[in-house]
């Protein structure tokens, strides 16, 4: 992939984005204080469930969750390539929210916060469903509570 040392260190500061979509997007994300990881390395099990390393465009630790910009959408073995990721990342159960290029002419922005506001609103009830939270309603203490220990 052409990665080396210098550019995985150097990156983190000034990252050389492959795309002007890609640059809109850090752009973005850098306005609105989300950080970012550029290409961070991540495992998955792709075909034939073999182990590799993928670098999906950017992680966003806060929200567990990935940007992928797919901005040669239209070519036949490139899409190919966006099925697969796309189902590699669902059966690894990774929030990946695409881009696409047209996505640029509507409110791209409001889209990617929107995904993110849906991903974090999800993983809370997933959380509050827990027996743990049943259990501690009977008890005086209760979902939703401010208060804290």
């Amino acid at each position: 992939m052409g990665r080396n040392l210098d550019d995985l260190i150097d990156g983190e500061r000034n990252p050389r984005f492959k795309s002007e979509g890609e640059s809109r997007i850090a752009y973005f994300l850098r306005e609105n204080s989300i950080r970012y990881q550029y290409e961070a390395g991540v495992l998955v099990h792709s075909d034939y469930n073999k182990a590799r390393i993928w670098y999906p465009d950017f992680y966003l630790p806060e929200f567990g969750a990935y940007i992928e910009y797919y901005g040669l959408r239209g070519r036949q073995s490139y899409d190919e390539g966006i099925k697969r990721k796309e189902n590699t990342y669902s059966r690894m159960g990774l929030d990946v929210i695409p881009v696409y290029p047209w996505s640029f002419a509507e409110d791209w922005q409001g889209y990617i916060m929107k995904e993110l506001e849906q991903r974090v609103s999800r993983r809370y009830k997933t959380l509050m469903d827990k027996p743990y939270w049943s259990q501690k309603s009977s008890t005086g203490y209760h979902k939703g509570s401010t208060r804290h220990y």
